[in-house]
């Protein structure tokens, strides 16, 4: 177990003490605030450059990160998790090794389909092994994880054909999954090792086996009968993540356009950020903070941890184009609708925090009770059959899956608390009891879907003291 900072146990007394004397503030909706956010125009995208790499870091950020490990003035934490990075299950073993690409990746039913079975799993853990190959190659300039790393991609370019399933499971696969090898491609961008041919190809294939999935999600939604708000925002945020990406990637300018205008304006589902931000309120333990409950919150937490992961490293990755581009406000998405995201994660920070001192939040009373957490009753998002959830008006705050740990915190307290000076409370307290928050293969997270639904890693390259 990690060591806790004692200003946790302050903060964490501090918030009880003030909680003794408070009530729940009344709701609010958010139809005023929404209609304020929709008079924002779209701005033109022609003059976009692209530095590479542009994988939610920067060359910048690699350079201080590098700096600081090899002139031992990196906070412990971030010596922490470059150990925990060098010495993770999926930089171990056989990964960039031995061959576990597969013609197709298939997840959900799967008749019809070539083996008649799952297999997204190998695409899973090879894409995440991938980026973790990535950020020790930036970091290091080993040429072994460089080589280890190109040999997945150059792998999967050449044999995997299609993601694919009977039902539409599959694209959870092709905008989770698409989004990592993305970020993988293009953290070895500059590696001189990996041939123009072999890296053209694999734009290529992110182009014709991903993207095409992503984009016909989000324009279509498999056309069910209950409308685009029948699938979740995660569903949405996941593909929108590997689009992007995928745009960066390629310097397809079209792409990146085509994410903004559906983010901060047209997307006609959850993804799409007026959407995903519900209701506001203030924070019911008195700091005054704003908060927008989330779309999904009323389903459970596993999956409202999960979008405001993924969320926050769409914004992480607008972040790092931005940084090139600081005339193009559409992509400062941290900062849109007045810091929407930041009290978004306040408001799942809040909810699903623990007064314990694990640092997977398994235990302690919860920081707030049930009866505590203000809520707005929202939905349905669609007119369909009864069998699904989306169809139905969420009344109150779901508990299942409550807790629920996720990395990419480090993110929002990087851009909002350290950089903007704006208050994050809980976002932080979430944050320190992670950190190291680390990433898929972390013992913390499992080897199950949701240990690869987000990114991570982000205390090595984010966290300063």
């Amino acid at each position: 177990m990690k060591t806790v900072n004692k200003s946790y146990f302050v903060l964490l007394s501090l918030v009880l003490c003030i909680s003794v004397s408070c009530h729940v503030n009344e709701n609010a909706d958010m139809s005023g605030i929404v209609d304020k956010w929709n008079e924002i125009k779209p701005q033109p995208i022609d003059t976009l450059v692209f530095n590479h790499p542009c994988a939610m870091y920067t060359q910048d950020d690699f350079d201080r990160v590098s700096r600081s490990l090899e002139n031992g003035s990196a906070p412990q934490a971030v010596k922490d998790e470059f150990a925990a990075l060098k010495a993770n299950q999926l930089v171990m073993g056989d990964y960039g090794i031995t061959s576990h690409a597969t013609v197709e990746v298939v997840r959900g039913d799967a008749k019809g389909t070539m083996e008649g079975k799952e297999n997204y799993g190998a695409a899973m853990r090879d894409a995440a092994a991938a980026y973790q190959f990535g950020l020790l190659w930036n970091l290091t300039k080993e040429e072994q994880y460089a080589q280890r790393g190109i040999f997945i991609l150059n792998d999967w370019a050449a044999k995997c054909e299609r993601v694919t399933s009977y039902d539409s499971n599959h694209y959870l696969a092709a905008g989770a999954q698409g989004f990592t090898f993305a970020l993988a491609g293009e953290l070895f961008s500059q590696y001189e090792g990996w041939s123009n041919d072999d890296k053209t190809a694999f734009k290529q294939w992110m182009l014709d086996v991903w993207a095409d999935k992503n984009l016909d999600f989000l324009k279509r939604h498999c056309s069910t009968t209950c409308g685009a708000g029948h699938y979740w925002s995660n569903w949405d945020l996941v593909n929108m993540c590997s689009y992007f990406q995928i745009g960066i990637l390629c310097e397809d300018k079209s792409m990146i356009e085509y994410i903004c205008n559906y983010f901060l304006r047209n997307g006609d589902s959850n993804g799409n950020l007026a959407r995903l931000m519900t209701a506001e309120h203030t924070d019911p333990l008195g700091t005054g903070e704003k908060m927008y409950q989330m779309q999904e919150s009323g389903r459970d937490q596993g999956h409202a941890t999960m979008a405001l992961a993924v969320v926050a490293q769409l914004c992480q990755a607008a972040k790092a184009l931005y940084k090139s581009n600081p005339l193009i406000t559409d992509l400062d998405f941290y900062g849109a609708k007045e810091n929407a995201i930041l009290h978004g994660a306040e408001y799942i920070a809040l909810t699903n925090l623990r007064q314990g001192t694990k640092n997977d939040n398994t235990d302690g009373a919860w920081l707030i009770s049930v009866d505590q957490i203000p809520w707005t009753t929202v939905g349905p998002w669609c007119k369909g059959p009864d069998n699904h959830q989306a169809s139905h008006a969420h009344t109150e705050f779901s508990t299942e899956g409550r807790g629920n740990a996720r990395p990419n915190w480090e993110m929002i307290v990087a851009h909002y608390g350290k950089e903007k000076g704006l208050p994050c409370l809980y976002s932080s307290t979430f944050a320190q009891k992670l950190r190291p928050e680390c990433g898929a293969g972390d013992t913390r997270y499992g080897m199950n879907s949701g240990a690869f639904d987000q990114i991570g890693w982000s205390t090595l390259m984010l966290y300063t003291e």
